[in-house]
C-alpha cells in the first residue's frame, strides 16, 4: 500500500447494548481472526484511489441458547486509516508527505 492506496482497518461489533448491560452476546462471527473475540469481526481493506467502493462480507450466526430472538441485533462499525498515528517528521525543511484523512 502506497499514500495514495489508503488501507482502512475496521471492526464490526455485535450487540455492543447487550455486552453493556452484562449480558452474553447472541452472535458469533463466522471466519473471524482468532484474536477476535466471537462477537467482533476485523480486517482492512484497501481503497485503490479516490471515491472508490469496497465490498466487504461478514456472516454472524445466531447462537441456539439465546430466547431473544425477536430484538434486533445491532452492529456498530469503527473504523480508521491503518498507520495514522505514525509521525512521519524529517529532518530539514521540506514538509513531509502527505496522509490521508477521512
Amino acid at each position: 500500500p502506497s499514500l495514495l492506496s489508503p488501507v482502512l482497518e475496521y471492526v464490526l461489533d455485535a450487540d455492543t447494548d447487550r455486552r453493556r448491560r452484562g449480558q452474553a452476546p447472541r452472535v458469533s462471527f463466522l471466519g473471524r481472526r482468532p484474536s477476535d473475540p466471537e462477537h467482533q469481526f476485523s480486517d482492512t481493506v484497501e481503497l485503490p484511489r479516490q471515491h472508490a467502493r469496497a465490498c466487504i462480507k461478514a456472516t454472524f450466526q445466531l447462537h441456539d441458547s439465546i430466547r431473544d430472538k425477536l430484538r434486533p441485533i445491532a452492529i456498530t462499525l469503527a473504523y480508521g486509516i491503518q498507520g495514522a498515528g505514525a509521525g512521519r517528521r524529517g529532518r530539514g525543511t521540506t514538509l513531509p508527505p502527505l496522509l490521508p484523512v477521512l
